[in-house]
């Protein structure tokens, strides 16, 4: 599949096709006065307008023409009269944050017109997302937003407490145990946080998490609004041989349930596992924090 042509309305055509043909572009098909078709200078691509009673509302259409000499081709412009009697530029060439060079204005229909560089850029900036990237991200990677991807284990003895880095006091319960959108209320020793997190994969190990930072007046708040039970437990941060494990001693309606959560960067992904991990849970909706807030342990 390949980007041939855009097209794009116009009150007036032969307007149009005198503002397009002096920006630089050839004109190719004019067989009535609703239609223009043009071919750009460079490359395959080809453009066109189109008669409307009206033109759509809102900030319209954005259309790019990229050529290397952008400070020529703006100079020579200016001197052309684009508009009948002037030509208005509403940027004249500008270093962009994302490493383009860009010049602005309109066409007589109100069209944005950006002519730019920018080369290699243009495909490939230092950004670009890899094909791995795409494999194992759900959407475009914004802000608190990650692909969490984790397995789960039972734990079978308490070896891990003297290994622990660190230790957290978490309170937690849920607003929404929807599978496809469950929404957590959480309070990490003295920080709010409220997270949503996407329905699992097939095999369990991975779905969409977005996290946001609150304050501990509105996460108490919301747990009046929570499903009754609320888990209460011990995190242990435990490293071992270059991963992160996360070991919950569950308290209150849950005492006696131990779970040990490794997240990974691929579901593929290998790690050692240490001796004091036991069954593997992972997938098992029974252990899911979510379903823990509807059941006790009995």
């Amino acid at each position: 599949m390949n980007l041939n042509q855009i097209t794009v309305p116009s009150l007036n055509v032969d307007r149009s096709i005198s503002f397009y043909k002096k920006l630089g572009l050839k004109l190719i098909v004019h067989t009535h006065s609703g239609y223009a078709r043009f071919e750009c200078p460079d490359g395959v691509a080809t453009f066109s307008v189109h008669l409307v009673d009206q033109l759509p509302k809102g900030d319209g259409i954005v259309i790019y023409f990229e050529t290397k000499k952008l400070d020529e081709e703006v100079a020579r412009l200016r001197d052309l009269r684009l508009h009948g009697d002037d030509t208005y530029f509403d940027l004249l060439p500008t270093d962009q944050s994302w490493l383009w060079r860009e010049a602005r204005l309109k066409d007589p229909d109100g069209n944005q017109i950006i002519l730019f560089y920018a080369g290699e850029n243009r495909k490939n900036p230092p950004w670009r997302i890899g094909d791995r990237d795409i494999e194992i991200s759900a959407s475009a990677e914004m802000k608190n937003e990650t692909l969490e991807i984790e397995r789960k284990f039972l734990v079978q003895s308490e070896a891990f407490k003297a290994l622990a880095s660190k230790k957290h006091l978490i309170k937690q319960a849920y607003l929404s145990i929807d599978p496809e959108r469950t929404v957590r209320v959480r309070i990490k020793d003295d920080t709010g946080y409220i997270t949503i997190k996407g329905i699992s994969n097939v095999t369990g190990t991975s779905r969409i998490e977005v996290e946001e930072e609150i304050s501990l007046e509105k996460a108490e708040t919301l747990f009046g609004l929570c499903l009754p039970i609320i888990l209460d437990k011990t995190r242990y941060e435990v490293n071992h041989k270059g991963h992160l494990w996360e070991v919950d001693i569950f308290h209150g309606a849950h005492h006696g349930l131990i779970l040990a959560e490794i997240e990974l960067t691929a579901e593929d992904e290998s790690f050692a596992i240490p001796d004091w991990i036991g069954e593997e849970v992972t997938g098992n909706p029974k252990y899911y924090n979510s379903y823990l807030s509807k059941h006790p342990i009995l």
